[in-house]
This record gives C-alpha cells, structure tokens and sequence, in this order.
C-alpha cells in the first residue's frame, strides 16, 4: 500500500455465500487514507454497494467486518472491530462496535477487512486461517446460543485460540435488534440488529486464525507513545477506579445527575443503590478481565451463584448500559437480576439497549391499559417486575407469543399496538436511545437526532465536556457555559473526533476516560502506527467525511429531515433534572456548522465537494 508502512496488512476479503466462492482484493491506499477503518471504510463500500432498493434481510445487503490501522498492534486501548450493514431496526446505515480479540485475529489471519454478500443454501460457518478460507456447515450449530456454539465450534476445529463472531437465537430468528457475539459471548456488536442481517445470510459464525504480525512504521516513537499511556493508566487514579468498577461505576452518579434513565425515560425515582458500584453491584462482582492488549481491564466477571437468578460462573456482568435499560428503565432494582438478563441477552444475542428500551416501552403500555395479560401471555409486566422482565427477554429471542411483537422493535411494535403507544416509543431512526438523557446536556439534543444510526452515545456525546467539567481545547471547544448557544457546534466536533477515533481502531474509553491525557497524543500513535503526518485538523477532517458518507447513504435510503428528531416526551416532559431539551436552539446550528441543508438535512454540494465527495454530491443532487 503506497503511502502506509504500517498499521495495514492491505487485504479485503470477499465472501459470496450463495455461490461458495471468495475473492481477494488489495485495500486501495485511497480508501484507507480518507476514511480510516472501521465504519470509515465499511461506510464507503456500503455506499457504493448496496443500492437503496435492497432491503436489510435482502441477499444483496453486505456484512462487513471491519479493522482499523491500531487494530492487532500492541497499541494501548485499541481492541474494537466494528461491523457494517444496512440496518433491520432503522431501514438505514447501521453499524456496531465490539472489543475483544476477533479483531487483532482478522487481521493477524491476513485482512483488514471481510465483506460478505449472498445468502448461504443452508446454515453455514466461515474459516479464515493465514490467508485461507473454508465454507463450513454449522447445521450442528444452529439453534444453539452463542456460547455453546462457539464452544463447540472450537472443539471441532481442534483449536482451542480461534477466535469466533457469531449468532444466537436472536439472530437466526431475526429480532431486529440481534447482535454478534465474540469472546464466547462475553463481548457483542450489539446495535443497528446486524446480528440478524447476520441470520438472514444463514451465517452462524466466522471463525479466524493467523500468525502474521501487522508492521509499525516508526517502532521507536510508538514505543515511546505507548510506554507513557500504560504508565499514565497504571498511575491515573481515575483510571485505576475504571479498572476496578468498569462502566458500572457511572450509573450511581449519572443517576444523580438525571442522565440516567428510568421507568422509561419518566422523572420517577427509585434507590440507586443497589445497582451502583460501589453498592449493590458488589455483590455480584467476582473479578476483571482486559480486550485485546489493554491495561486497563474494565470487563466484570460477575457470579450468581445461587437462586432464581444464577448462572454459569466465569462469564462477563452488565455494563452501565445494560444496567440503566435492564434495569432503572425497567424499574428492576436488583444487581442479581439484571445480571442474569444479561446474560440471556449474550446467549440470546441481543442488543441489551434496544432489549431495556423495548420492554420498557411495553410495561409502560401495559400500566396504561394499552396491553393487558391476554397479550403478554399472562406476564404481568409491570415495572419493577424482574421476573416478567427475564421471561419476555426469551419470548423476545425467540418470537414466541408477545414477544413476536416486541422483537420488531419499539418503533414498530407501537405501530401493531396502536393508540397512544407511538408516545412511549423512546427511540431515533427506530433504534432505540441509550442510557444517557439529552435533557441533561443540550448538546445531546441534536446529536440523537442527528445521529446517522439512530439513538446511539458511541458516535459522540458532549456529556463529559458540557457537564463533567473534561476540558477539550484540543479539539478547540471553549469551557462550556449552561447556555445552548454553540453546544450544537460542540456536538459536530466532538462527534468527527469520535468517528476518527472509533475508525481508528481505538476504543471509545480511550478517548472518554482520557487514558492519551490530550487528543494530540492520539494523532501521534497513529503517525507512529501508519507512517502518516496526521495533524489534529486532518484527523478531524476525516471524521467529517466519514460522517458525510454515512448520512448520504441514509440520504440515498430515504431519510429525510422529518427523521431527525426526537421523542415527543424528551422535549415537552421535564426529566428529574428539571429541564427539558432545546432542539429549536441547537438543531439549526448543528445543521450550519455540518453544512447541511436545513430543509432537507442532507449535505450541502459545498460541503461534499470540500470533503473530496464530488461523486456523492452527483448522486444527492442531480
């Protein structure tokens, strides 16, 4: 690859399902350089691949698994590989993101990235190994959960280091918000349901193996680089309360604050304390485990040994999300229950947001009238109810009964309930919205109404710079005051130097809990990395663009300007901090410094042809 000594191993695989065949390619130098990795990448390809008549379960839809350039190296904080597809909750661009060891393994086998097309005659497993590929039947496999199979599919391989993503029932039954599983589904690409864009291809698994080192352009600078962060992680008290109490640690104070969310997005109170950490959580706490080369280590291992609640020892607890959706959101209080949810969810394979946020919506209904214990099956499915909560998760996976419903999603189970139901609906683009209010912190308002996959806090909030008191004059922000005024200029920064870092490779808590002190410190592992002469500009620049092709591909899909939006309830009902969002200030503003067109949301021709997209202002605006 010219211009790249490192980070790259310069490969795309693609795999067509339905004739059985794969093809390698060169990565073009180009596509690496303007759009990173990750969705960066994956987004380019989906753009110009799947055309806005193909539908998420449609054959022609692409699966792309998708490295960055710090992916596979012994860079610190580095583990996530992201997946790509059109959505089968939004309609439109979908991604997610996991951490682990599947990534590193991708390419450590020889590719930056797999794109899969077709769909499979019949249940089907995929193994890569240095270089090679094997179609594989996994009818033995299907129909189990997503750890079982991986197990076994490990054992069968007789390699007990493969690394393996694949489905769970979810999937395969396709619930529209189905994840893919890794680490013997410790670990999820949870959102957007691309686990059943997974199913529908009759893909149970990929399983990856490799031996091959990914090059370091400038070996001595990113040691240099990397010996201060893992110093700095080791030394930071901050970080090394993270370590301890991973996310979780967050839900007591964000519950405080009003930015966590409960009993559906309502101002009703409940105790925090028996899912903080510390606090209730301890009790189920039983050790920590790292992704990839991290020194970090926030994963929990969690044990319940005993009761109603137990499951297997050894496996990975609820994070802050699962424990706010699954749990205040619901009204579920108990630590124990909301890690046994959890854990169904990662065999299930289901995307604990969307999960928390749907059947949250459905006790909501049900406390309303608007369903009653005919539709649920006799569930009483009431807020705080831990069991029915448990109970529906499965009905969920599985479609049985009301479950069917409810595995559409909250959009369109609202829709087949009817009445009033579209108000209790809390999510954008049919993607349900994660556990942080935008009441909270202005800039939030029009980053989930913008947000190119739908209510999502992993392509950048404000939170940490608008109320946490985290400086940002890196990214040139100036400390915020309480006023909306410039927090929707605030909120398409923060939201480029995400899409740069998530493309990257890195993970999001790098940048979040500032394990590289200062956004320079970024830019300069990845010119250790890559060989480039990155500035914090380019970076930024760059995440711009792949902002941009993300949002025309939804563009090119359908999505217009009455899709950015948010839940009636955010904006009229006063959350328990008192306020409520100010879109009309902020979403005019956002719209002006994207260089969008406020009339229709979609990029302006100036904006694109800046950003060196001649060919998708073509496409947008001829």
């Amino acid at each position: 690859m010219s211009g790249f000594r490192g980070g790259y191993v310069g490969k795309i695989l693609r795999i067509d399902l339905t004739r059985r065949k794969y093809l390698t390619q060169p990565l073009p130098a180009e596509l690496a350089y303007n759009y990173i990795g990750g969705y960066g990448i994956g987004g380019r390809i989906l753009y110009d691949e799947v055309p806005p008549w193909v539908s998420a379960f449609d054959p022609e839809n692409l699966l792309i698994f998708s490295t960055g350039p710090v992916n596979g190296t012994p860079t610190p904080v580095a583990g996530r590989h992201t997946v790509v597809a059109k959505s089968p909750l939004s309609g439109f661009f979908g991604d997610a993101n996991a951490g682990g060891f599947w990534g590193a393994e991708l390419k450590a086998a020889g590719y930056d990235i797999l794109v899969i097309a077709g769909r499979a005659e019949k249940p089907t497993y995929l193994f890569i190994r240095d270089g090679e590929v094997k179609f594989g039947d996994a009818t033995p496999y299907w129909g189990l959960d997503a750890r079982e199979s991986e197990r076994r599919l490990k054992k069968d391989l007789g390699d007990t280091e493969i690394q393996v993503s694949n489905i769970g029932q979810a999937g395969e039954n396709l619930v529209r918000f189905a994840g893919i599983l890794t680490d013997e589904a410790n670990r999820i690409a949870a959102r957007c349901g691309l686990g059943a864009v997974m199913g529908s291809k009759r893909l149970k698994a990929v399983a990856v193996r490799g031996s091959s080192r990914v090059p370091i352009a400038n070996e001595e600078e990113f040691r240099k680089i990397s010996q201060e962060v893992i110093k700095f992680v080791k030394e930071d008290k901050n970080l090394q309360m993270f370590s301890k109490g991973g996310t979780p640690l967050y839900f007591g104070p964000l519950w405080q604050l009003g930015d966590t969310p409960g009993f559906n997005w309502t101002a009703r109170q409940l105790n925090p304390e028996g899912l903080s950490w510390p606090g209730g959580y301890e009790a189920i706490l039983s050790g920590t485990r790292s992704c990839y080369l991290c020194p970090i280590g926030c994963r929990r291992i969690s044990t319940v040994k005993d009761g109603a609640y137990a499951f297997e020892a050894s496996v990975e607890g609820p994070e802050y999300e699962t424990v706010s959706m699954l749990g205040s959101n619901c009204g579920v209080t108990d630590a124990k229950a909301v890690a046994k949810a959890n854990d169904l969810c990662n065999l299930y394979g289901l995307d604990t947001i969307s999960t928390g946020g749907t059947i949250a919506f459905a006790m909501e209904c049900f406390e309303r009238g608007l369903i009653t214990k005919e539709d649920t099956g006799g569930l009483e499915l009431t807020f705080g109810n831990a069991d029915a909560m448990i109970k529906m998760i499965e009905m969920i996976a599985f479609r049985h009964g009301f479950g069917d419903i409810l595995a559409e999603g909250s959009r369109r189970a609202a829709r087949i309930i009817g009445g009033s139901a579209e108000e209790y609906a809390i999510h954008v683009k049919g993607v349900e919205i994660a556990a942080h209010d935008p009441r909270v912190f202005q800039g939030g308002g029009p980053h989930y109404a913008c947000a190119i996959t739908g209510g999502r806090h992993t392509e950048g909030l404000t939170i940490d710079w608008e109320i946490l008191g985290r400086p940002r004059d890196g990214l040139g922000l100036p400390k915020p005051d309480k006023s909306p005024k410039g927090k929707g200029y605030a909120a398409k920064i923060i939201e480029d130097w995400t899409a740069f870092i998530a493309s990257a490779g890195w993970c999001w808590f790098a940048d979040l809990n500032a394990a590289y002190q200062q956004e320079e410190n970024f830019v300069k592992a990845f010119n250790a990395v890559t060989g480039l002469n990155f500035t914090i500009k380019d970076a930024l620049l760059a995440g711009e663009r792949i902002i941009n092709i993300r949002k025309a591909f939804n563009v090119k899909h359908g999505a217009s300007r009455a899709d950015d939006k948010l839940p009636k309830r955010l904006l009229e009902e006063k959350g328990r901090a008192g306020t409520v969002v100010n879109l009309a200030e902020t979403l005019g503003e956002y719209y002006e410094a994207r260089g969008w067109d406020p009339q229709s949301s979609k990029p302006t021709r100036e904006k694109l042809t800046q950003l060196g997209l001649q060919d998708v202002a073509k496409d947008l605006w001829s």
